[in-house]
């Protein structure tokens, strides 16, 4: 394919800006990922991404039940089923791909190769280009350092660019293209599995099983609490070498990932220590005001969150600033975990209650009274996060709401930071309110 074929194709949609593939640069190879670097690279996810509507509760207790979802820890031949839902989404096509999760990425790309006829005297003349659509997926695990990377070509999707007649029909279906998937911060941070697969270009038309490699975190080589590195993941492809015509390696859009080994992430007694998870994403926890289980705690969220100024504690000194409200960008107002009885959690507490009972500073100031037997008082931002009551730079808001929803949502909550692998002070998370 020719660059003015290309950015014709780019222009009417056909492609996205991630289709083409250029030569591969090892500038970033060996050198490690910062967090900063990693958080440049997120985006919004899937409208249901954090969803709490769709996970069950225990009769009586209210907590979550032991048929809620939890991580994948070990992989199959073949994307799991998430997989296979995240690539139904249009929005596989765009460029960065789909995240339905933090544990489960796909995306659907062109991949392709310029062939070059190398001369005698060393000169190279362009003979033409080749390319297949392909899809990719990406699996996380909760329990090692290491992802699942899937690839498969779509059968029928080759397509031969700007041969000539003969060698159109009689060479390019015979070039070879080979893949597998790589870590860009080198041995030292992070390796990958398995060898290159290596077909024919009509072969790979023809081939429309699944493929997969695995990227292995390396826990040695961090100094950060809990562990925590993160990498870029790519796939790599080339054409085979003894083919009369050579083009330069290619690679894709590299991918972050998140590895860790923190050691207080646990469900139904059981316990995640290390994990990997895609990265490429704003995360967010999702409450649904059509959700009866949580429906006051909704409301009181997104009404702190559209009208701070008009909640209790009535704030004196101005407009209050509540964060935490989701709107698909990284915008330095996420809420930051920090663990349940830690001093933080405490502090959050007994400023939430002065509010809630109208004691010192709050006094008239705090939520009116209201039946202590029926409803309890909610706060927003979370106790469990760093921008709670206490903190002094984000205001809060406190509410009464029914004793079973309270309940419900504090379990529910307690279930996304483990489901989307919430880290302890430094993981930034959004809450997104839907109708």
């Amino acid at each position: 394919m020719s660059e003015a074929k290309y950015q014709k194709l780019k222009a009417a949609g056909t492609l996205s800006a991630s289709d083409w593939t250029k030569a591969v640069t090892s500038s970033d190879k060996g050198k490690q990922l910062t967090e900063a670097q990693a958080n440049a690279q997120l985006r919004a996810a899937d409208d249901n991404y954090g969803d709490t509507s769709k996970v069950p509760l225990q009769q009586g207790t209210g907590e979550v039940s032991a048929a809620a979802a939890v991580p994948p820890t070990s992989w199959g031949e073949t994307p799991s089923k998430n997989g296979e839902t995240c690539l139904e989404n249009d929005a596989v096509n765009q460029r960065g791909g789909h995240t339905l999760n933090r544990w489960t990425w796909c995306h659907r790309m062109r991949i392709g190769l310029q062939y070059w006829e190398i001369k005698s005297n060393g000169e190279r003349d362009y003979e033409g280009t080749n390319s297949l659509v392909a899809q990719a997926v990406a699996i996380g695990n909760g329990k090692q350092r290491g992802i699942r990377t899937y690839f498969r070509a779509e059968e029928g999707s080759v397509s031969y660019d700007d041969w000539d007649p003969w060698d159109r029909f009689f060479t390019a279906p015979d070039l070879h293209l080979y893949i597998l998937s790589d870590c860009a911060q080198g041995s030292e941070y992070c390796h990958g599995t398995r060898s290159a697969v290596e077909n024919t270009w009509s072969e790979w038309d023809y081939t429309d099983s699944w493929l997969y490699w695995d990227i292995f975190s390396h826990e040695e080589a961090s100094t950060a609490v809990d562990k925590v590195l993160y990498h870029d993941w790519y796939f790599r492809f080339g054409g085979g070498e003894d083919d009369e015509y050579q083009g330069p390696e290619g690679k894709t859009d590299s991918w972050q990932i998140r590895c860790d080994s923190a050691d207080y992430f646990s469900q139904f007694g059981v316990d995640y220590s290390k994990a990997c998870v895609n990265y490429n994403v704003v995360p967010h926890l999702t409450y649904r005001i059509s959700d009866d289980r949580v429906e006051a705690v909704a409301r009181h969220i997104q009404f702190a969150q559209d009208n701070p100024t008009q909640t209790y504690p009535v704030e004196l000194d101005g407009p209050k600033d509540i964060p935490g409200k989701y709107t698909g960008a990284r915008d330095g107002r996420g809420l930051t975990r920090t663990p349940s009885g830690s001093v933080v959690d405490r502090a959050n507490e007994d400023m939430k209650n002065r509010a809630c009972q109208r004691k010192a500073p709050y006094f008239w100031r705090g939520l009116p009274p209201y039946d202590t037997s029926k409803y309890d008082c909610d706060e927003y931002p979370f106790s469990t996060t760093n921008e709670g009551a206490s903190d002094l730079e984000w205001d809060f808001s406190v509410r009464a709401v029914p004793k079973s929803q309270n309940t419900a949502a504090g379990a529910l909550l307690r279930w996304y930071y483990f489901s989307d692998r919430i880290l302890y002070n430094r993981d930034p998370f959004w809450v997104n309110i839907q109708d």
